[in-house]
C-alpha cells in the first residue's frame, strides 16, 4: 500500500468541517493517492520524518494506507567545512566551533544514530569511526569530549561534530599541520532519522492538502459557476490553513 502521514478518515472530516464534495468513498484509492502524494513532498521539504510507535491511535484508524513505524535511514557524502577564503597554494584548515570540533549539517532533521562513518585517512582511504576501535563518539551529550558527536537541536536540525585534531600530522607544529590535502567529500555518513509520533499539525495539513486534490478533481462536474467558485476557494482556503499548520516546522 501507499505511505503517507494521515488517514481517509483525516481527510474526510477535513472535507465534512470545509462542507466541500470529494472522491473518499466513492473511490478510496483516489484518496490514497492523494495522500501518498503530499506525503513525499513534505517530508522533502522539510527534511524530516515521522513514525508512528507501536499502539498509536492513527494506526488502527489506517485501514487502507500505510502509516510509518520506524525510522528511515540515509547516506551521504560531505564535505568538512573550512574556514574563508585562502591563498592560492596553501591549503585549506577546517571551520571549527567549540574547541576543536568541526561541523557537518546533515541533511535530514532529527538524525538517531550514526551507523557507519567513513573518514578519509592520511594515506587516501577511509575508516569508519563507528565499527573502529581507535574512535569513539555517539550523541550529545554523553559522547562530548569524544571523537564525534551528534547533536540534534530544538528544531530538529542534526549536526555531526567530528574532532579535528584526528586530522592533524603526527609531526604537527604549533600551527596545526593536517595531513589532509583536501577536505571534500572527504566523510561518507550513514545515519537513521525520524521523529517518533506523527503531530495532529502534521496529520491536518496532509489530510487539508489531499482533500484539496480531491475537490478540485470534484468541482469538474459542477456545472454552475458560482458553486465552482466557491469550491476553488475553499480549497485554496484548505491549503492555505495546512500552510500555517506546518509554519512551526520551517
Amino acid at each position: 500500500m501507499a505511505t503517507g502521514y494521515c488517514t481517509l478518515e483525516d481527510v474526510r472530516r477535513a472535507l465534512r468541517k470545509a462542507q466541500l464534495p470529494g472522491d473518499v468513498s466513492q473511490d478510496k484509492q483516489i484518496a490514497v493517492d492523494a495522500i501518498a502524494a503530499e506525503t513525499e513532498p513534505l517530508e522533502k521539504s522539510l527534511k524530516r520524518h515521522w513514525y508512528a510507535p507501536t499502539g498509536s491511535d492513527i494506526l488502527s484508524e489506517a485501514t487502507d494506507i500505510d502509516i510509518p513505524t520506524e525510522p528511515k535511514s540515509r547516506d551521504d557524502e560531505e564535505d568538512i567545512p573550512t574556514g574563508g577564503a585562502h591563498l592560492v597554494g596553501e591549503p585549506a584548515t577546517p571551520k571549527t566551533w567549540q574547541d576543536d570540533y568541526t561541523r557537518i549539517e546533515l541533511a535530514r532533521r532529527d538524525a538517531e544514530s550514526t551507523t557507519e562513518l567513513l573518514v578519509r585517512d592520511s594515506d587516501g582511504g577511509y575508516t569508519d569511526w563507528v565499527a573502529s576501535n581507535d574512535y569513539d563518539g555517539g550523541p550529545w551529550p554523553g559522547a562530548l569530549g569524544q571523537d564525534y558527536v551528534l547533536r540534534v537541536n530544538n528544531g530538529g536540525w542534526t549536526h555531526l561534530y567530528l574532532d579535528t585534531t584526528n586530522f592533524l600530522k603526527e609531526d604537527a607544529d604549533e600551527d596545526d599541520e593536517y595531513y589532509l590535502d583536501s577536505f571534500s567529500n572527504a566523510v561518507y555518513v550513514t545515519f537513521d532519522y525520524g521523529h517518533e509520533g506523527i503531530p495532529r499539525n502534521v496529520r491536518r495539513a496532509v489530510a487539508l492538502r489531499a482533500g484539496a486534490e480531491l475537490v478540485e478533481e470534484a468541482v469538474i462536474s459542477i456545472p454552475e459557476n458560482a458553486t465552482l467558485y466557491n469550491v476553488e476557494t475553499k480549497a485554496d482556503e484548505m491549503r492555505t490553513k495546512a500552510n500555517e499548520l506546518l509554519e512551526v516546522y520551517l
